[in-house]
């Protein structure tokens, strides 16, 4: 590992402002921070973002990529997980390129390791299963609502959001759509 990572970017996520609500975008910094101080690591800044990593484009994470281009040293990106980076794999291209020029380290601190230009293959493939289980979580989330949601169409009649196409929006005197 190089020497020279001293320079660190901490990134809290959440997925929806729902969960922002909870303080554990708070939570995840504070954890950051003292994993950084315990690792030698300078703070450059903290992004607490609130953004999907699955769904349209990810601006914020977008932003701090350029923010990491611009720094002259290598720089520690700090996150709790790999899926508070990444649920899927369009990044790992753009973080394995910053990886292989020494731009990036990527430091995961619940899960205990680091991937920098000088990984080893099981470090590089420890972080592909990470993205590949967080992927999966996702997935494995997406498949249970869509099967809730068929239920309650067969089993009730409801309806789960607007009406389709040339019905209207009623609700039953229980409220059910």
């Amino acid at each position: 590992m190089s020497d020279k990572a001293t320079q660190a970017v901490i990134l809290s996520r959440v997925s929806s402002k729902d969960q922002e609500d909870g303080y554990y975008l708070e939570v995840q910094t504070d954890r950051l921070e003292k994993y950084c101080m315990r690792k030698n690591l300078h703070v450059l800044k903290r992004f607490q973002i609130v953004e999907s990593s699955t769904k349209g484009d990810r601006t914020k994470f977008t932003e701090i990529i350029k923010f990491i281009k611009t720094q002259r040293e290598s720089v520690a990106f700090v996150a709790d997980k790999v899926d508070r980076i990444q649920r899927s794999q369009k990044e790992t291209p753009i973080l394995d390129d910053l990886i292989r020029k020494g731009k990036l380290e990527l430091h995961f601190n619940s899960e205990g390791y680091i991937i920098h230009r000088d990984s080893t293959a099981h470090e590089m493939m420890m972080w592909g299963m990470g993205v590949v289980i967080a992927k999966s979580h996702t997935d494995l989330l997406s498949e249970n609502v869509k099967k809730s949601l068929k239920r309650k169409i067969e089993t009730y009649g409801e309806w789960y959001g607007p009406a389709p196409i040339g019905y209207l929006n009623k609700r039953d005197d229980r409220g059910r759509g």
